[in-house]
């Protein structure tokens, strides 16, 4: 992801996720505590989702970003960014 793009995330995206709190926690607490498995590990796994959940959410971002962009200089030939 590109720096600025990146930093745009952490000032603003990541603290609307926090505010909306869309993340199922109870959810995945209650899955975890369901499995047999040690307390280091469920720990493990749940830093693990909440990782990738804001992975997905901040990738999201840049792709809403960009389209955005596009779409307010009318270049819409490249639905996707460039790879980094």
């Amino acid at each position: 992801m590109d720096a600025t793009i990146q930093r745009l995330f952490d000032t603003y995206g990541e603290d609307v996720l926090i505010d909306l709190d869309r993340f199922p926690h109870g959810e995945l607490i209650d899955l975890l505590n369901a499995l047999p498995i040690k307390e280091s590990r469920r720990v493990d796994l749940y830093d693990r989702a909440r990782h990738y959940y804001f992975q997905w959410s901040a990738d999201a971002f840049a792709v809403g970003l960009h389209l955005g962009l596009c779409l307010l200089r009318g270049d819409v030939r490249r639905p996707r960014p460039e790879k980094g």
